[in-house]
């Protein structure tokens, strides 16, 4: 009898270490969109301090890149935005600390909001940028990549010749 109940808890213990070892193919499967999008602003090394406001959704189409908002967004991106186009985009705002932006920025008149972009439960890229505590407006000049670099330290090209380059690959802009 007491043979049986040690076999049975040692077959427990590894049914129970197997089941534990299951999810690694896959680890943000049974996680939701905005529980990956915490999740990939813990490993960048942020602290999030609030969920800020709902999440946005919209199907990418070319014609939106001609809008400056999508331009500068996609702008700071390390991919091109075409991989994307009819898919849906929900994006996860958030206020975090310990953010580079920090050291422009300081903490005691802004605070740094970041917001992650999801495809099929994947993160795509972000955006962040300063908001000042005194209007809760987005500082201009701007935007910066969810790690906080600028379109120049993405791109590896000054604006105005990003700009040509954009007008060729997707349309007019409207500046």
């Amino acid at each position: 009898m007491k043979i049986r109940a040690i076999l049975s808890l040692l077959l427990s213990l590894v049914l129970l270490t197997m089941a534990g070892c299951g999810n690694k193919d896959n680890p943000g499967e049974g996680k939701t969109d905005e529980q990956i999008a915490a999740d990939y602003v813990q490993t960048l090394g942020y602290t999030i301090v609030a969920h800020e406001g709902e999440p946005t959704k919209y199907t990418l189409e070319q014609k939106m890149l001609e809008n400056l908002d999508y331009m500068q967004l996609w702008g700071v991106q390390k991919q091109e935005p075409d991989a994307y186009f009819g898919k849906e985009i929900v994006t996860y705002p958030f206020i975090v600390k310990d953010h580079p932006l920090e050291q422009q920025y300081s903490p005691d008149d802004y605070r740094i909001s970041v917001s992650v972009m999801i495809v099929d439960s994947k993160v795509i890229g972000g955006i962040s940028g300063p908001l000042s505590k005194v209007k809760n407006l987005v500082m201009a000049g701007g935007a910066y990549s969810i790690e906080g670099k600028t379109l120049k330290q993405i791109k590896g090209m000054d604006y105005p010749e990003w700009l040509e380059h954009w007008k060729k690959t997707y349309g007019k802009a409207t500046e």
